[in-house]
């Protein structure tokens, strides 16, 4: 059974982007390997701002656009 998990920041997706990238990863999945599609899992793992380092900074001790440069 193919497995993908997707971390992402908590709260930064909507349901509906979630769906979108988690139907993607099945499509990619199902082009590439023989596994059936009842067979492919797709997990989105939000994970808090303050479990985040990034670049030597947690997410927590600034504001993402700090980070990435946008809201």
């Amino acid at each position: 059974m193919p497995l993908v998990r997707v971390s992402a920041i908590a709260d930064r997706m909507s349901p509906e982007v979630k769906k979108k990238i988690c139907q993607e990863m099945h499509d990619v999945i199902m082009r590439n390997t023989p596994a059936p599609s009842e067979a492919v899992w797709v997990m989105i793992d939000d994970v808090p701002g303050e479990n985040w380092m990034i670049h030597e900074t947690m997410l927590s001790e600034k504001k993402p656009a700090e980070i990435f440069g946008k809201d």
